[in-house]
């Protein structure tokens, strides 16, 4: 998905820019189910493959086992002891597999995760509590009597100040986003 928001739009909080915040905020949380799936279903490889591994290597020592067991049969002990040491060099190769799995793929989705999408979410959170607020002083402002000067000019400063924090909020929530599908892209 491509990220196209207009500042414009953000800065109005016109019903486009919501449906493209709605948008964004839907192909997040897509991702983040796709991501957590992957990263569990990388776990559970992760163990059974050093499960693997460990019955290979069990396997392995009963072939050298038998291999010393037929020591005064030189063919059936020499190509027992090739056998042993080909499944030996195997299970190396799968232990830095697994290995280099959970180093390169599965931390870094986790930190992708944890790092990347917490930082979205914060935004989001910021930005869904600072549009409560501004909400909540729009109706204030609607709802002062107007006869009450005091009261209007409190309503009006209360829902200048809002919008005005509201418009920097959505604005950081818009680079969040754009920061998030540029990372998106970097490792997708």
């Amino acid at each position: 998905m491509k990220m196209t928001v207009d500042f414009e739009e953000c800065l109005k909080d016109s019903p486009r820019f919501r449906a493209a915040l709605e948008e964004v905020e839907g192909d997040v949380a897509e991702l983040e189910l796709k991501l957590d799936k992957l990263v569990k279903l990388c776990i559970a490889m992760i163990d059974t493959g050093k499960a693997f591994c460990v019955a290979n290597k069990q396997f392995m020592n009963g072939i050298r086992d038998l291999a010393q067991y037929s020591s005064n049969d030189a063919v059936v002990e020499t190509s027992l002891t090739k056998f042993s040491d080909s499944l030996q060099e195997m299970i190396n190769f799968h232990t830095i597999l697994f290995d280099q799995t959970q180093r390169s793929i599965k931390a870094q989705l986790q930190n992708f995760v944890k790092e990347d999408l917490r930082k979205f979410k914060d935004a989001k959170k910021q930005f869904e509590k600072v549009s409560e607020e501004k909400e909540n002083a729009l109706v204030k402002n609607a709802q002062v009597q107007r006869n009450k000067q005091h009261e209007v000019e409190e309503a009006t400063n209360i829902l200048t100040a809002t919008r005005k924090c509201f418009r920097h909020i959505a604005l950081d929530y818009v680079l969040q986003c754009m920061l998030f599908f540029i990372v998106k892209q970097r490792y997708f």
